[in-house]
């Protein structure tokens, strides 16, 4: 499976519909693709096969009792099949698009999420992302290390110590 990364600013227009950036679309030669509502306000756009690990993942959620089984409804709900059309754009419901506070003729963040694609409202993509993006720049966040040992930062000399 190829991984997806890379980011990309388009526009919805007027019908809803988005264009898969031509580095997206490996993994959709099919045209196939499930749109769903993510965490944290974004829309992943799935490949069949990654969608059928998320559709497991919200199943098994159904074994944690009432609040397990609500939010494995609510995953499914705002999940939808769809296809790419002959120029690559895809349909978003105005459901999803209502979820994700996506808006025709305004910017989407485009985001090659790993297993996914992921759409955001631009500003809420920078909102989200800001912490983290410090983090890269500084290389301060413990998760560049190993259990046990500091973050990568804290193993480089300090300046004028060389």
């Amino acid at each position: 499976m190829e991984r997806f990364h890379g980011s990309f600013e388009y526009s919805l227009d007027a019908k809803g519909r988005l264009i898969l950036p031509a580095r997206l679309r490996g993994e959709f030669e099919t045209k196939k693709a499930y749109v769903s509502g993510y965490p944290d306000r974004c829309l992943a756009v799935w490949p069949p096969a990654q969608f059928d690990r998320f559709l497991a993942q919200a199943e098994v959620m159904e074994s944690y009792g009432s609040e397990g089984r609500n939010l494995a409804r609510v995953l499914s709900a705002l999940s939808t099949d769809a296809e790419f059309d002959a120029q690559w754009r895809l349909t978003i419901p105005a459901n999803l698009r209502e979820y994700a506070g996506l808006e025709p003729d305004q910017p989407v963040m485009v985001v090659g999420a790993l297993n996914r694609v992921e759409l955001w409202r631009v500003e809420l993509w920078h909102e989200r992302t800001a912490a983290s993006i410090e983090s890269l720049a500084n290389g301060t966040s413990p998760l560049f290390s190993e259990p046990g040992r500091p973050p990568a930062s804290a193993l480089q000399p300090p300046e004028g110590s060389q």
